[in-house]
């Protein structure tokens, strides 16, 4: 994946995070910002629940970085940013590549799956205010993960939920969104 494009499918998204993972010792937001473009909110939001849904997230106190981090990304997206934004220190967090590439089959497998899903379809849910109030709901699903990280891995089904609901954003199918909705609901 070229620095800076969009992506159009989670497996674009996961194949990105890899060769970051693969290049360098650590992985840090500033990377994925470099990778996926500042314009990117859908595919950051994605690759940092996709983290969160991968061993990675079962370390104390990363599921609430992550949550944190897709809060902020989210936020802005809710009140019409149209470029990312994120303070230094945030920028500079990350995990350790070899951490990432042991949760790199349960990855492809998720967007595997996720890619079969996703289609173009019932597009006006996926666009225009829709956008926001779909970001509205990825920042609520994060203020619900510090709580649940007390115990390992149930933040996995907010982390899914946000990954499905990053997901119908970035391929802006409707359909794929209020499955994402439902999945919210439940997590």
């Amino acid at each position: 994946m070229a620095k800076g494009s969009n992506a159009d499918s989670i497996g674009e998204v996961v194949d990105g995070l890899e060769e970051i993972a693969d290049k360098q010792d650590k992985v840090a937001i500033d990377d994925l910002l470099d990778t996926f473009g500042d314009r990117s909110f859908a595919p950051l939001m994605l690759i940092l629940a996709l983290i969160g849904i991968t061993p990675v997230g079962a370390i104390p106190s990363v599921p609430t970085i992550i949550a944190l981090c897709i809060a902020v990304i989210a936020a802005q997206m809710a009140f019409g940013r149209h470029h990312v934004w994120l303070p230094g220190f945030v920028r500079r967090r990350g995990v350790k590549s070899k951490r990432l590439t042991k949760g790199k089959d349960k990855l492809d497998k998720v967007a595997e799956v996720m890619d079969g899903i996703a289609k173009k379809r019932l597009k006006w849910l996926a666009t225009g205010a829709a956008r926001r109030v779909v970001a509205g709901l990825i920042v609520v699903l994060c203020l619900a993960l510090p709580v649940l990280e007390i115990v390992p891995f149930a933040a996995a089904a907010p982390f899914l939920a946000i990954a499905i609901l990053s997901l119908a954003l970035m391929v802006r199918d409707g359909l794929v969104l209020l499955i994402g909705g439902a999945v919210a609901l439940v997590a």
